[in-house]
């Protein structure tokens, strides 16, 4: 790629602002740009480019970090990580357990299917030891990967010999933890992403406690498939169901910060879609556990605010 290429793609990326913004900021975006990419690699250079067209993005969609959508995805980022990596290295389980596997290696699409199950934990495992670490551009690169995979294994079931069985809706909800938890993380503002001690203690119990939850519930579903009756066929369906509550307890006695309860509850959506995406009675309960527990600490802060305000003067 030619620095010609280079200046182009980042003129397309300045067009992705919005024009009051592009008309104020320009020579400000193009000076910052001309910096980073002096004497930089062709492939520096694109890599620029594209960070200023998720800015521009970001702009455009009202994501970017000093608008409150973008601070709470800030908030649910290292959490919607945490999640989906416990969920998914509890899906271990199902391809080690003895007797329980039901894919026989046997076709080229069931050993494909069986090497991405193993796979996909180890890139939502690898990302979140980016998140760790602080090193957020790691962490995105290994998100997309993973979406795919989710997304292949998809494809692979409907072609296995278990497959789907005319429920479309199944696919759906497998579909929808990877790409909600991709979608948190890749639009989250990167000048807000971190990673300090008190967080990195919330990643630890966020993992420990989705991997708990996503194992009691397979193992269930392993070897007792008749308790869970016709949600069987969904698996993990229950374990969102254990979310909303120890979300409700965490937002009805926990942190008061509307930000941090808006991000946990952003964090645990794609596991709580699950259940809510069918509306069965169990999705009701849970989308009642949400709404209701969620509202409770911005009463709180609504009342300590106006507590706060002295009375003006008559």
């Amino acid at each position: 790629m030619t620095q010609q290429h280079s200046s182009l793609a980042f003129r397309w990326a300045l067009r992705l602002h919005p024009a009051a913004y592009r008309a104020e900021h320009e020579a400000e975006l193009t000076a910052i740009y001309a910096e980073a990419t002096q004497d930089a690699s062709p492939l520096d250079r694109l890599r620029e480019a594209l960070d200023v067209a998720g800015h521009g993005l970001r702009r455009r969609t009202g994501l970017g970090s000093d608008r409150m959508a973008g601070q709470v995805l800030a908030q649910a980022a290292p959490l919607a990580v945490a999640v989906a990596t416990g969920s998914f290295m509890a899906g271990l389980l199902w391809l080690f357990a003895p007797g329980v596997r039901t894919l026989p290696a046997s076709s080229p699409t069931n050993v494909l299917s069986l090497a991405n199950t193993g796979l996909t934990p180890l890139l939502w495992l690898a990302a979140l030891a980016a998140v760790w670490t602080g090193r957020w551009t790691v962490a995105r690169a290994l998100v997309v990967p993973a979406m795919v995979l989710c997304l292949a294994d998809v494809l692979l079931a409907a072609f296995a010999s278990s497959g789907f069985h005319n429920t479309p809706s199944i696919a759906v909800i497998r579909l929808a933890v990877p790409l909600l938890t991709g979608a948190v993380v890749l639009t989250a503002p990167r000048d807000l992403l971190g990673s300090s001690l008190s967080q990195r203690r919330t990643i630890m119990g966020t993992t420990a406690l989705a991997a708990v939850l996503v194992s009691g519930v397979q193992l269930v579903d392993m070897y007792y498939p008749f308790t869970l009756g016709v949600l069987s066929v969904t698996g993990p369906l229950w374990a969102g169901v254990l979310w909303a509550g120890v979300l409700a307890i965490a937002l009805l006695f926990g942190t008061r910060n509307r930000l941090t309860v808006a991000g946990v509850a952003v964090a645990v959506l794609p596991t709580t879609l699950q259940v809510t995406v069918q509306l069965t009675p169990a999705g009701v309960v849970v989308l009642l556990l949400v709404l209701l527990s969620s509202t409770v600490p911005f009463l709180r802060a609504r009342r300590r605010h106006f507590q706060s305000t002295p009375p003006s003067a008559a």
